[in-house]
């Protein structure tokens, strides 16, 4: 039986199961859902190849096809589940936003990376079935190259905040923006065109009045934050540099990563040598100067809160859907809150409610 299973392909026994149950219980597919999930194994997995001795097999060379099944490498690479001590596969699943039902499965080895997946699971999709409609998915997915290569398909993602473009749109003024309607309660957004890698798309940013006036939801963040850099600028304020310009070149390093802190009282001071014991005589020679060391304080800035809390209750929904009637904002948002329906079909709540509820504000 698995031999006939791997002779057909995964894929392939899976999509014709998944058309069957389309056709059968009429599923709409027009919305659907993508996401990728990493399963971790246990065992060596330890497989001879033509001689050689491997951990499981290579999968054949990016573009280029082979009539025999390529069969996908266990082996370790970055842990969803943090267990990053354990061998994994990797798992791309798109499902309908009707139900959760899964429409198509690709497997991939264990250290591929999702934003390398998403184009290629999209297209695999489109080439096997024929609908309009939209695609949900996370901001994996948002890179140029996707974005260039999905001009024919309808998607919705999430915006990494990484991009510069994101960062001054989530710490903006709203009152320059165009607001647009929202059902939700929790929820205010605004809209702006963009056309990022070239591909004409609506940003949309969305705010959780929840999250910005609940303290409790982002201070403790904050604190850690503030923690971490002070352990990082005492060990700076240890080092002992052999000039002026490298300690402040290190200075400047340090200050131009700080998002909502600022440092005071920024001094440099010389380092000597050791005088030798005893007590020096008055006219003695200073000792030589063996470095400077740099004196500095951590201080959150006059807008640190305010700023925080912008960064964590807002995050941005774009979509190259540009006909506000049949995409509104409010129908873009519930679409996104759906997409964790992807990951429980692998095993009930995974790492997308996890997202959900922990680093996004839904």
């Amino acid at each position: 039986m698995l031999d006939e299973l791997y002779a057909e392909g995964t894929t392939s026994f899976f999509l014709q199961v998944a058309l069957q149950a389309v056709e059968r219980f009429g599923i709409d597919i027009q919305q659907r859902h993508l996401d990728a999930t990493s399963i971790s194994v246990e065992g060596k997995y330890q497989r001879c190849s033509k001689g050689k001795s491997e951990v499981g097999l290579e999968s054949a060379p990016p573009g280029e096809t082979s009539a025999e099944p390529s069969p996908i490498r266990l082996c370790r690479g970055y842990s969803r589940d943090h267990r990053p001590d354990l061998k994994q596969f990797l798992m791309t699943l798109v499902c309908a936003a009707d139900g959760g039902v899964p429409l198509w499965l690709q497997l991939a080895s264990g250290n591929e990376q999702d934003t390398q997946q998403f184009a290629e699971v999209l297209k695999a999709f489109g080439d096997q079935w024929t609908s309009d409609g939209i695609v949900v998915m996370d901001a994996a997915f948002y890179t140029a190259a996707n974005l260039q290569q999905m001009e024919t398909t309808g998607w919705l993602s999430r915006v990494p905040l990484t991009l510069k473009a994101a960062q001054e749109l989530v710490h903006s003024d709203v009152t320059r923006l165009t607001e647009v309607p929202c059902n939700s309660k929790d929820y205010r957004m605004w809209e702006i065109e963009q056309a990022y890698a070239g591909v004409r798309q609506r940003w949309r940013l969305v705010e959780s009045q929840t999250r910005k006036a609940n303290a409790d939801l982002w201070q403790p963040e904050l604190e850690k934050l503030e923690h971490r850099l002070n352990r990082q600028l005492k060990k700076l304020t240890q080092r002992v540099f052999a000039c002026k310009p490298d300690a402040l070149e290190a200075l400047m390093q340090f200050q131009d990563g700080l998002e909502v802190h600022q440092l005071t009282q920024v001094s440099l001071e010389t380092v000597r040598a050791k005088r030798p014991p005893g007590r020096p005589a008055k006219s003695a020679e200073p000792t030589p100067v063996q470095g400077y060391r740099l004196q500095a304080t951590l201080q959150q800035t006059a807008t640190a809160e305010d700023r925080f809390s912008r960064q964590r209750s807002r995050f941005i929904l774009a979509t190259n859907q540009l006909e506000q009637s049949l995409w509104p904002a409010q129908t873009c948002l519930s679409e996104y809150i759906a997409q964790d329906r992807t990951l429980r079909t692998y095993n009930g709540e995974d790492e997308m409610t996890k997202k959900t509820k922990n680093a996004s504000p839904l």
